[in-house]
């Protein structure tokens, strides 16, 4: 890539980048409160899971997810770790241990401080890009548009909290639109200018997914606090974290075959994790519910067919748009994926469901294993 000589200042020309001890920081931050959203579905009443309990769940980690890879898709291309930098992302983690605060039982009520808070941070990383606007002359048209882009977007969000419910979240999701609109239709010819950086960026998807996986494990964990141990409840146990060890290896696996790519925008990858992230979440619920035996069963399929679709389609659609020769392999693989997961859901139990769906994920693991001798793509080393 050609070298913008003011940008050299900046992490995007190191040759050896990787993620920065800050970022790690950032992603613990974001795990930590997508793990009090996830205890969301933790709550039962007589074995059922309230359909506005789930509807919450959704509307408080779309926005977390939004400023998590607002904040990485700038940091892809201008961070300069510098003492800014550092403190603007300090006070954006800040903003979201408060909205991780927020979400408990007082949800409702505390809202408008969530939504205050989301669109604080949204200014901050407005801010950031008008602040490398001065920094990086060359990168003036692409550092304007976003930023003010970003600023519009936080405004409209902002709004939300002149309206009533059911209205107010409307308009949150107004404003989380707008830019989306904004990043996939009018501003994909400026990013391109100044590419994503690919191994960084696959690099904090990665590492983001991986701390995830980790709250898995603590879910698993906490399932088997204060229980009477048996046969059964440590077969289940067991089954969980096969299931967590097959999704890790299925989801890294083929990981070289997106870091080899020369993505533009990024947009593939990091748009695609929001699904990833959820079926993550939805998953590590799925074990605790199994092991402790406390949810109804209809209510743990519906859980299993979002949590397993999401993932899935999650992890594919970056596969599907950078790597079109693996395509119809992966079309195949994942209906194969799906259709036992049918069957799974067939069963009376929720641990034997949760041991079909293992079963699905083992499959899917061997199913791509082709994929270590797929033809080189578009990108790929010699």
């Amino acid at each position: 890539m050609t070298q913008l000589p003011e940008m050299q200042k900046t992490k995007y020309f190191d040759p050896n980048r990787r993620a920065t001890w800050l970022e790690l920081f950032f992603d613990l931050i974001f795990v930590v409160a997508i793990g009090d959203v996830t205890h969301i579905l933790n709550h039962t009443h007589e074995g059922h899971l309230a359909p506005l309990r789930f509807w919450q769940y959704v509307l408080t980690f779309i926005p977390l997810w939004w400023i998590w890879v607002s904040h990485t898709m700038y940091a892809n291309r201008f961070d300069a770790d510098d003492r800014k930098h550092r403190l603007a992302t300090l006070f954006i983690m800040f903003l979201v241990t408060i909205i991780s605060g927020l979400i408990d039982q007082r949800f409702l009520a505390s809202f408008e401080a969530i939504i205050v808070c989301y669109a604080s941070s949204k200014y901050i990383i407005a801010m950031m890009y008008f602040v490398s606007k001065h920094r990086h002359k060359e990168s003036v048209q692409l550092t304007t548009a976003v930023g003010w882009a970003t600023l519009v977007g936080a405004t409209i969000s902002l709004a939300a909290i002149l309206f009533p419910a059911p209205q107010r979240y409307a308009v949150l999701y107004l404003g989380i639109l707008f830019d989306l609109v904004a990043f996939i239709c009018f501003l994909p010819r400026r990013l391109r200018g100044i590419p994503a950086h690919t191994e960084h960026l696959i690099e904090r998807v990665g590492l983001l997914t991986l701390i995830l996986l980790g709250e898995s494990v603590i879910s698993l964990s906490t399932g088997l606090a204060n229980i009477s141990w048996n046969v059964e409840k440590l077969v289940t146990a067991a089954t969980g974290f096969v299931t967590i060890s097959s999704i890790w290896w299925v989801y890294f696996d083929s990981f070289h075959l997106l870091s080899r790519q020369k993505l533009a925008t990024g947009h593939s990858v990091l748009y695609s994790h929001l699904f990833v992230f959820i079926g993550l979440s939805i998953l590590a619920s799925l074990i605790r519910h199994a092991i402790l035996d406390d949810m109804r069963i209809a209510d743990f399929r519906v859980l299993t067919v979002i949590g397993t679709v999401c993932f899935f389609i999650g992890k594919q659609y970056a596969y599907f748009m950078e790597r079109p020769e693996l395509r119809r392999q992966l079309v195949v693989n994942t209906l194969v994926v799906f259709v036992l997961t049918g069957f799974a859901l067939l069963l009376s139990r929720t641990n034997y469901i949760l041991l079909g769906l293992t079963a699905a994920v083992i499959c899917y693991a061997f199913l791509s294993l082709k994929y270590l001798t797929v033809p080189s793509g578009r990108g790929d080393h010699p």
